[in-house]
């Protein structure tokens, strides 16, 4: 496991540098593609052996090479958690996994799949909630682009891989094989309805209550695109999870903030994320928990 271990840190930081392009360049609508990465104070381009990702952080300071600019220490911070969470969560799935590889033992492609599907639709759905939270809690929206392009890549791996939606086992036959996709869609569908669609209702009557936009449309663009990673009950706790921390942080911004209304804009988009993690990673744990405390 040591050998593999930082060839997924060292993914996840290359990872991260994308994450930081995309960070700084979408809400200002520039191109992510179009131009190389480049010092925003002397605009010079960074040369590919100052540009490794954590690496040439540390060994620059943090400064451009060209002018001695200061870079904002977000690059850093970028890089190392996602680098960390790919290492992370690469163990989490392949632990059982590596020693046979290591003793020299050939898994069945099956056992691969079991790890390698679920281990990049964590690596999609975190890389999707960094640059979101970073953007929404800095400019107040969520893009569309990353919504999106998460929406279709849950999508791409559910219909690949159902049973990340728990199908039922046994399903192997031709004809149960379609049973897998239609049950696969049921599954997405319900998720979309309970995420989006409770949404899309807390914002109507939000806007008709306070008489503005109560929610942005953002929030359930991201509640669509978590259906593809989630099923509806993780969606559920994931909306009870983020309105609870969300309120306590709200209360917090008013404190701090000394208003004396509550007529001002939080970031909601940080608190689904996080409601997002604990539900998709403890979830289905803290249900069973739930259900033999309270409902025994």
């Amino acid at each position: 496991m040591i050998i593999f271990l930082p060839f997924a840190f060292f993914l996840g930081a290359c990872f991260g540098s994308f994450l930081n392009v995309i960070i700084l360049r979408i809400p200002e609508e520039k191109s992510i593609w179009r131009r190389s990465s480049h010092c925003f104070s002397c605009n010079a381009p960074i040369p590919f052996y100052n540009n490794i990702p954590i690496l040439s952080y540390c060994l620059l300071r943090g400064r451009c090479s060209r002018c001695g600019a200061r870079f904002s220490p977000q690059y850093l911070i970028v890089e190392l958690l996602t680098a960390l969470l790919f290492a992370a969560t690469f163990y989490y799935r392949f632990h059982a996994i590596v020693p046979a590889l290591m003793d020299g033992v050939i898994p069945d492609w099956s056992l691969v799949q079991s790890a390698l599907v679920p281990w990049l639709m964590d690596c999609t759905l975190l890389c999707c909630l960094i640059a979101m939270t970073w953007i929404d809690a800095v400019h107040f929206i969520i893009p569309l682009e990353i919504t999106v392009t998460g929406f279709l890549v849950g999508f791409i791996l559910c219909m690949w891989y159902p049973e990340l939606k728990l199908v039922p086992a046994g399903l192997t036959a031709p004809a149960s094989l379609m049973m897998k996709y239609w049950y696969t869609l049921g599954q997405i569908g319900m998720a979309l309805v309970a995420g989006g669609g409770l949404l899309l209702l807390v914002r109507w009557l939000g806007s008709l209550y306070f008489k503005r936009e109560a929610m942005g449309l953002g929030d359930v663009h991201l509640m669509f695109m978590l259906a593809m990673f989630m099923n509806w009950n993780l969606i559920l706790l994931t909306i009870f999870i983020s309105a609870f921390v969300g309120s306590i942080g709200g209360i917090t911004a008013k404190l701090i903030m000394r208003k004396s209304h509550w007529r001002f804009e939080i970031p909601y988009g940080p608190y689904l994320a996080l409601g997002a993690v604990i539900s998709y990673f403890w979830g289905a744990r803290l249900i069973s928990w739930y259900i033999a405390f309270f409902l025994k």
